[in-house]
């Protein structure tokens, strides 16, 4: 290596290409709207562990789908899944890119937002299973996306602590919030003017 030269980095995708064979079928069979994109190689100045970009699904559950859930939720969360260099020891990232949370949210627990934006999914770092599928991750993200539909629409004040990937208690409250934005819409600013003349 020359002086002034940066060193090659080493990618877990090279370390571990079973766990990347692994994740690409995993990912590839329940977020077909999910992109891979590898470590890009010799570039020292862009240098990122492999990144997975696209939408997940909305209703990816083991029950049914709610009523009016298009309405609340018309496309699932598009998000961004970053690797780290110690996956898979560390989990991926899951940065929301649309939605994009805004600012005011990511300092709020209730939220479930990281202060640098990416999805609070796990209790702790220890919740985190090596050996378990990043798919798990992925539930919990797609459900992330509605609970922040349902927060939006001031039904809830808070997210769930465990999500609601196995916990039905939320699904009444979808045509609800749909009927709560609704009634929302239908109050234009003429409505409003009207309404103070009256």
């Amino acid at each position: 290596m020359s002086a002034g030269s940066h060193p090659e980095p080493v990618f877990w995708t090279a370390s571990d290409p079973n766990r990347l064979a692994r994740d690409l079928v995993e990912v590839a069979a329940f977020a077909p709207g999910l992109t891979f994109e590898g470590p890009p190689g010799s570039d020292p100045d862009y240098v990122h562990q492999g990144v997975w970009t696209g939408t997940l699904p909305i209703w990816p559950f083991d029950r049914p789908r709610p009523e009016r859930l298009d309405d609340l939720v018309p496309a699932g969360l598009t998000c961004a899944v970053c690797y780290s260099a110690a996956h898979p020891m560390v989990p991926p990232h899951i940065v929301p890119l649309d939605p994009e949370p805004e600012i005011l949210e990511r300092s709020q627990h209730i939220w479930h937002i990281a202060p640098r934006g990416d999805l609070c999914l796990l209790q702790t770092v220890g919740d985190w299973d090596p050996s378990a599928s990043i798919v798990e991750l992925l539930l919990k993200a797609s459900a992330w996306r509605i609970e922040y539909a349902l927060m939006k629409a001031g039904v809830v004040d808070s997210m769930t602590t465990n999500g609601i990937v196995d916990d039905p208690s939320h699904d009444d409250l979808i045509a609800q919030a749909v009927e709560a934005l609704t009634a929302t819409r239908s109050i234009t600013p003429l409505d409003d003017q009207q309404a103070g003349h009256d």
